[in-house]
């Protein structure tokens, strides 16, 4: 199930990311330098959330690694 929560995290900041970029392509064009800060803004907020989501898979596929060596390790004594 984290995985799928994780998978969830990483599109959200793909979505997210997608818009902040339609806002500040919007606020250059059309002037609007706040909708243009804010869709910076957005940007950063899927930044984050992406790296969030690549982190958490780091952390559960190292989890995974020291229960696989702990198995190993123990059916080696």
């Amino acid at each position: 199930m984290a995985n799928r929560d994780e998978q969830q995290e990483g599109i959200k900041g793909a979505v997210e990311d997608m818009k902040g970029r339609v806002k500040e392509t919007a606020g250059t064009l059309f002037g609007n330098d706040s909708m243009e800060r804010e869709g910076e803004a957005q940007q950063e907020k899927a930044d984050a959330q992406q790296r969030v989501a690549e982190k958490e898979d780091e952390a559960k596929r190292a989890e995974q690694e020291a229960a696989n060596a702990e198995n190993r390790e123990r059916t080696q004594q």
